[in-house]
């Protein structure tokens, strides 16, 4: 071959350059690729890079057929690369939008937020619950985060001020998942829906309690005094009596079908009487319509931002037996993997799947963001 020499027994290929000389290259068996691969990207003087620095250094030193395509599947392939690079893609998995409910008090998000610094009461906590139709917003403040604090706070501030819920959606913490709140929703008599942990798609309406609430408490606590707590009964009256971007209305007026009479409002100039059994059809009616607006506005909202989040974005499917990563949530410190595993998929109910730890055989459920797949390396 034209290209190819024998010299010292060993074979070369001759690379042509831009400037019309010669550059012998190493032609490397099949039975050494992998080592090679290993020296130039596993070692520690090799630094596990990506595939195009490591094909930079060699493809000026050594040659064989496909060599991209084999570094491209040895760098997949690599466990730590796998487990400690930060993806560069967009998060996989396609948005679910949850089908807005035709009324108040059919579907609630509850989550907790903190901890942080206890405030001059001892607060750590905040318990935030969400009706997914009005956004109307329970919010209260805990020193801790327990079963039976979980339990108080949702008899004495959800149930005993304005019903029992239909479904009541949360993560699967154990201030959540426990013997108590299965005790409470099977005695009292609502569903308790558990959504896949570290997963902010499904519960995400209370989540944004941190974006949403937080700044507002931090401008008005005292200056040197950690006394948030106190001013939160007032950023949540000030959230459920302004308009919600999704709804078009303010959660208070979905609520109770009326306005909210605010601090500071001007008088009414008269005051009308009306029937209780006329103002109870009057509020029906106003309801129905609000809410039904508010439902169609909401679904709307919901398809707009379907489109922008699943553009460019995958959404892999894995089969019961495919090996994966899982993405590590109780990282501690930037030195920790990123991802922890293999793991094997026992079942698969997309975007969800059941995934065993091959060494300890523990199990999890985890969301299809949560995973990356495990790439075969080709010998």
């Amino acid at each position: 071959h034209p290209t190819l020499i024998v010299k010292d027994k060993i074979l070369y290929k001759i690379l042509s350059t831009r400037r019309n000389t010669n550059h012998k290259l190493l032609y490397v068996p099949p039975v050494l690729v992998t080592e090679i691969l290993e020296a130039y990207h596993d070692y520690p003087t090799a630094g596990h890079f990506g595939t195009k620095r490591t094909y930079q250094k060699l493809k000026t030193r050594y040659f064989w057929p496909k060599m991209k395509s084999s570094i491209d599947n040895h760098i997949a392939s690599c466990t730590k690369c796998s487990k400690f690079n930060i993806r560069r893609t967009k998060t996989p998995g396609k948005l679910l939008p949850i089908e807005p409910p035709q009324g108040v008090m059919e579907i609630l998000g509850m989550d907790y937020w903190g901890p942080t610094t206890p405030t001059t009461n001892g607060n750590r906590y905040v318990l935030v619950i969400t009706d997914y139709l009005s956004k109307f917003v329970i919010a209260k403040a805990t020193p801790t985060n327990t079963a039976q604090t979980t339990a108080q706070i949702l008899v004495d501030e959800l149930i005993f001020r304005y019903g029992v819920p239909h479904r009541l959606i949360t993560d699967n913490g154990v201030h959540f998942n426990n013997d108590l709140l299965k005790a409470l929703a099977a005695k009292i008599g609502f569903h308790h829906i558990k959504s896949t942990p570290y997963h902010p798609q499904t519960n995400g309406q209370v989540e944004r309690f941190n974006a949403t609430f937080r700044p507002q408490l931090a401008k008005l606590q005292s200056e040197n005094t950690n006394d948030w707590d106190e001013f939160l009964p007032a950023i949540t009256f000030a959230y459920n009596t302004g308009q919600h971007a999704s709804t078009t209305f303010t959660p208070f007026q979905l609520m109770y079908g009326r306005h909210a009479t605010l601090p500071f409002d001007p008088p009414k100039d008269s005051l009308i009487m009306i029937r209780p059994s006329d103002y109870w059809i009057q509020i029906q009616r106003l309801l129905r319509i609000y809410q039904q607006t508010a439902r169609s506005n909401i679904k709307t909202t919901q398809h707009y931002a379907k489109q922008r989040y699943d553009k460019g974005r995958n959404d892999p499917h894995y089969l019961p037996g495919d090996y994966v990563f899982s993405k590590n949530t109780s990282r501690q410190s930037k030195m920790e993997e990123l991802y922890s595993g293999p793991y094997i998929v026992i079942q698969a109910q997309h975007p969800n799947y059941l995934i065993e730890d091959l060494e300890s055989k523990f199990q999890k459920t985890v969301h299809v963001s949560h995973l990356a797949p495990v790439h075969e390396r080709l010998s």
